[in-house]
């Protein structure tokens, strides 16, 4: 029990620390890490977390590549449902297609998601800002998703100490 407390101090603190030091990391959306943080309920106390942090970065990329095409090559706001539609059927195929490899389709997804609500706010309101804000916002996804991943690890630990 003595363990369980004190991991589940580390993740408090550390979750604590990361929405504290959010913007210097470029990770505004710490809610992100909060969702990845939910992985460990999926992947459990013997899942391959290096293959889901794998897959994370894969639709990270893939959420990335839809936002820049969008930008580039369809209409813009406010006329381009339907392109955002298509774009992100052709992403999700994409990403159904490479979990094929043995990578994760949920860790993809979360991915991708979590790219697409990064710079999405940005693409609707000035979608010539997205040149400036997509590496800042590429890093916090990834800094978001990548701790999220780790604190899960912990809460893994914590419920198998706790169900020992």
């Amino acid at each position: 029990m003595k363990k369980a407390i004190g991991l589940g101090l580390i993740v408090g603190v550390f979750f604590a620390l990361f929405v504290l030091f959010q913007n210097y990391l470029g990770a505004t959306a710490f809610y992100i890490a909060a969702v990845a943080m939910a992985m460990f309920a999926v992947l459990g106390p013997f899942g391959d977390y290096l293959k889901a942090a794998i897959a994370m970065l894969v639709g990270v990329i893939v959420g990335l590549a839809s936002m820049v095409i969008l930008a580039l090559y369809c209409p813009l706001p406010p006329d381009n449902l339907l392109y955002v539609a298509i774009v992100s059927g052709i992403a999700l195929f994409l990403l159904v297609v490479l979990s094929v490899t043995g990578l994760r389709i949920d860790a993809m997804f979360l991915g991708w998601a979590a790219a697409l609500a990064g710079l999405y706010p940005t693409y609707l309101a000035n979608a010539a800002s997205l040149a400036s804000a997509i590496v800042p916002a590429a890093v916090g996804v990834t800094v978001s998703l990548m701790v999220g991943l780790a604190l899960s690890v912990l809460v893994i630990k914590i419920a198998m100490a706790v169900n020992r």
